[in-house]
């Protein structure tokens, strides 16, 4: 690959700033403080942190785009804004009046053990960093050309190591960072690409007709059921967690706005620079993004590209596995009616980080894409845990909680194996209205 070893320092530079950032204070005393940032995020921690975390998936986004065109928007774009906005009004107001930190602690003082021991399992699940894991491997490779097992063991390490000391509030002081570089990467790919093609007219006239057509390659039944997974808004951990960790009510209402506005600059950028792909490259070799940005991009531009790259998908693993880390360490030991102190609570969330990446790199090694973890685990946690979620913080008596928890992930279980089991000519799961 030409110029590599630029691309190689500039991604090291990356890193270097990133540990800096991690490692330049240590969390202050006591649980709150490690997990939540002492419940003091600003609007602009808050937008940086929402950000930055939301687009780990960006190499699956590009692939997605060149692969079905717009129609990318709305599946990853649309509903996700609008259950955002719904959050906004229904969600985090409660999540302030509860002063209840965690999902799995709410569905213990709402429902009881066994509800809250599900709630963590699903937690678990939906905040693995595997999908992410994986597209982080490919940009490894991409780069250095490691291999996949080892290319997951350095994602994951270089993605908690300052979360061991500084907690959240390092996660966040990276977030900042990362917030930045995301923008003037993208910024930098379809500006270079507009001046080099032009512009709508160049990507109708040298595009599929799927690429600006709705619903494009898919069923409305197969876009609907995505928009459904986009209500993992309601019940996502990391909107949980930061809605928590906000100054007050109107802070987090107003950075979850802010981020929403950010949300639709940014999936513009991407989906436009999955359209240009698809314009110009007749075969992808690695990912759509990054073969255009190799096609098109003098050798600096090209390395800060990359680097936005990384740092999208880092500031996800590192968001996601210090969430699943803390569900094990501090929500567990509560549901078990563990006695333990707060130091203790603190050291079994820095195993849990080590715990979570061991799981995430073998389930990142099982399945082929990221995507496929998506909906997969979306289509089981999301029915799980919705009802009973916006139940408890609603304070709504639930009948037979464990019954509820259980049946709608077990019916869509069964619609999964059968979307499985009927896959439609283009390998899409097929379904009985479609």
């Amino acid at each position: 690959m030409s110029n590599f070893n630029l691309d190689q320092t500039l991604v090291l530079l990356y890193f270097l700033a990133t540990l800096g950032f991690g490692f330049y204070k240590s969390s202050d005393k006591g649980i709150n403080n490690f997990l939540f940032a002492g419940r003091k995020l600003t609007i602009p921690a808050l937008v940086a942190t929402l950000v930055s975390t939301w687009y780990g998936g960006i190499l699956e986004v590009g692939r997605f785009t060149y692969e079905n065109g717009i129609v990318t928007w709305i599946i990853f774009g649309l509903f996700y804004y609008i259950a955002a906005l719904l959050f906004v009004k229904y969600i985090a107001p409660k999540i302030i009046e509860s002063s209840i930190p965690t999902i799995p602690e709410l569905f213990l003082k709402s429902f009881g053990k066994i509800p809250a021991l599900i709630a963590i399992v699903c937690v678990i699940l939906l905040t693995t960093p595997a999908p992410y894991l994986k597209i982080l491997a490919t940009l490894f490779d991409f780069v250095w050309g490691i291999p996949i097992f080892w290319a997951l063991v350095l994602g994951a390490s270089l993605s908690l190591v300052y979360a061991v000391t500084g907690g959240f509030s390092a996660v966040v002081r990276t977030d900042k960072l990362q917030f930045f570089l995301m923008f003037t990467g993208f910024a930098i790919l379809l500006s270079s690409a507009y001046f080099e093609y032009g512009g709508i007219s160049f990507l109708t006239a040298n595009t599929p007709e799927f690429a600006f057509s709705i619903p494009g390659n898919f069923s409305w039944t197969f876009i609907f059921v995505w928009g459904f997974i986009a209500l993992i808004t309601f019940i996502d951990p990391g909107f949980y967690q930061r809605s928590f960790a906000g100054q007050s009510l109107k802070t987090v209402q107003r950075g979850i706005l802010i981020s929403v506005g950010f949300w639709v600059i940014f999936d513009c950028m991407t989906v436009l620079s999955g359209l240009y792909a698809l314009a110009v490259l007749p075969v992808v070799e690695t990912s759509p993004y990054l073969d255009l940005a190799a096609l098109l991009l003098p050798p600096f531009a090209k390395g800060m590209f990359l680097v936005s790259l990384f740092a999208i998908v880092m500031s996800t693993v590192d968001s996601f596995t210090f969430i699943s880390a803390y569900t094990m360490g501090r929500d567990l030991p509560i549901v078990l009616g563990l006695k333990l102190t707060e130091e203790k609570m603190i050291q079994l969330t820095r195993v849990g980080l080590g715990v979570t990446a061991l799981f995430s790199i073998w389930l990142a090694l099982y399945f082929e894409y990221a995507v496929d973890i998506w909906y997969l685990v979306g289509s089981f946690v999301v029915p799980a845990l919705l009802i009973p979620l916006i139940a408890g913080l609603y304070k709504t008596q639930i009948n037979k909680p464990i019954i509820q928890l259980l049946i709608p992930p077990a019916l869509a279980i069964c619609w999964y194996i059968h979307g499985k089991s009927n896959l439609t000519s283009d390998g899409y799961p097929g379904y009985i209205w479609g």
